[in-house]
C-alpha cells in the first residue's frame, strides 16, 4: 500500500508524456546547441557570450536566419556544427511544436481540467458515499443511490463503463481508477466518507477494498459483495461490517418467489429502485434530538413528516420492536424503521439529529 502513494496520477502522466516531454527536448536541444558554440568560441579564441550562443541557436532551430551572429564563417568546424544543429535541432523542434500544439487543440486539456475540478469537488465532501465498481451491480448501487438524494462518488476503471453511466447520470462524480489502490481510496475522500460498497468482479479485488479500506477509516461501514460462500467469514475479519453472498440471496430469492410471492412484489416496490416515492428506511435517533425522551404519541412524527413507525431497533438490547406501542419512549440512539418516500425521510431525519 505504501508504493501506491507514490504512484503518479494517471491524468498527470499523461501531461508528462504529450506536454512536458517534448519541451524537454526542446530545451536541451536550446541549450545543448549553445553549450556547442559556446565551446567552439573558446577553441577558436572567440569571446562569444552565452547569451549570443542561444540566440545564434534560437535562429538556427526556428529557421529564421536573420544572419550571422558569430564572425566565424570561415571554420569548417562551425559550419559543421552548424549544419548539425539544423537538420538534427530542426526536427526536434519541428516535433516538440506539434506535439504541444496537438495536445492543447485536443479535448484532452479540457478533460484534465475538468477532471481535476472533480477531484477537488470530492475532496470536499464528508459523509459521502464511496462505489467501488460500475459494473452490472455496481449500476443498480448507482442508481438506486440516485434515486435516494445520497451523496456518492464511483470508482471504476473502465472509460467505457464511465462514460456510458455518465449518458444517463451526466452529474455523477466519479474517478476512472483502480479502486484496490490506495491512493484512489484517498482521493475519493475515504478518511470523510460515511460508508463503502465494494461490488468488483472478483471475491480477492473486494476484499483488498476491504483491508485497505478499513486501514484508512476504522469507522466506515463496509459493505462488500462476496461470489464464494466460504470467504464471507474471511470479509468479515478483514473489516467489513456486512457482507452480500450473491449465490446466497439469488437462492433465496428463489424460493420467496415461489413460496410468497405478494410478499416479494411488495418489498421489490420499495427495494427494487422500480418505485421511487416508497422505499424502507432506517433513521438513527442522535442524542441531541428533540425526540429523545418522548412517546411515540407526542413526537409528532406522523405529524411533521407522514409517515409511520413500523420497527424500532432498541439501542439499549440491540433487539427490534415490531409495531412499537404508541406509548414507546424513544431513547437516544435507537434506529426507527419507517416506509416513505425520500422528501419524507429527509424531514425525519432532520428530526432526529
Amino acid at each position: 500500500m505504501a508504493k501506491a502513494l507514490f504512484k503518479i496520477d494517471p491524468i498527470f502522466s499523461q501531461l508528462i508524456k504529450r506536454i512536458l516531454y517534448p519541451l524537454g527536448m526542446l530545451v536541451v536541444a536550446l541549450f545543448g546547441g549553445a553549450l556547442g558554440y559556446y565551446i567552439i568560441g573558446i577553441k577558436l579564441g572567440k569571446e562569444w557570450s552565452f547569451l549570443d550562443c542561444i540566440y545564434m541557436t534560437s535562429i538556427t532551430l526556428t529557421t529564421v536566419g536573420y544572419g550571422e551572429v558569430f564572425n566565424a564563417s570561415n571554420f569548417s568546424i562551425y559550419k559543421i556544427y552548424t549544419i548539425i544543429i539544423m537538420w538534427l535541432g530542426l526536427g526536434i523542434t519541428l516535433y516538440a511544436i506539434s506535439t504541444i500544439t496537438a495536445f492543447v487543440v485536443e479535448e484532452e486539456t479540457a478533460h484534465y481540467f475538468r477532471r481535476r475540478k472533480m477531484l477537488n469537488k470530492i475532496a470536499g465532501l464528508k459523509g459521502h458515499y464511496i462505489i467501488c465498481g460500475a459494473g452490472r451491480m455496481g449500476i443498480y448501487v448507482i442508481d438506486e443511490m440516485f434515486r435516494t438524494k445520497n451523496t456518492f462518488v464511483v470508482i471504476e476503471k473502465s472509460e467505457d463503463r464511465i462514460n456510458k453511466i455518465l449518458e444517463d447520470y451526466p452529474n455523477l462524480l466519479y474517478i476512472n481508477a483502480d479502486a484496490t489502490e490506495e491512493r484512489t481510496l484517498k482521493n475519493a475522500g475515504i478518511e470523510n466518507a460515511k460508508g463503502l460498497i465494494a461490488t468488483l468482479g472478483t471475491d480477492s479485488e473486494n476484499l483488498l477494498i476491504t483491508v485497505t479500506a478499513r486501514y484508512l477509516n476504522k469507522n466506515l461501514r463496509i459493505v462488500a459483495r462476496c461470489i464464494d460462500d466460504n470467504l464471507v467469514e474471511k470479509f468479515k475479519l478483514s473489516g467489513a461490517d456486512s457482507v452480500v453472498s450473491t449465490n446466497f440471496i439469488g437462492g433465496l430469492r428463489l424460493a420467496s418467489e415461489m413460496l410468497r410471492p405478494t410478499v416479494v412484489n411488495f418489498l421489490d416496490r420499495m427495494l427494487k429502485a422500480l418505485d421511487p416515492s416508497i422505499r424502507f428506511e432506517e433513521v438513527l435517533v442522535k442524542e441531541e434530538s428533540s425526540l429523545v425522551g418522548k412517546k411515540i404519541s407526542e413526537s409528532q412524527i406522523r405529524e411533521n413528516t407522514g409517515l409511520t413507525i413500523i420497527a424500532i431497533k432498541e439501542a439499549s438490547s440491540g433487539a427490534f420492536l415490531y409495531n412499537p406501542s404508541k406509548e414507546y419512549k424513544i431513547m437516544p440512539k435507537d434506529v426507527l424503521i419507517v416506509i416513505g418516500n425520500a422528501d419524507q425521510i429527509s424531514k425525519l431525519r432532520h428530526m432526529a439529529s
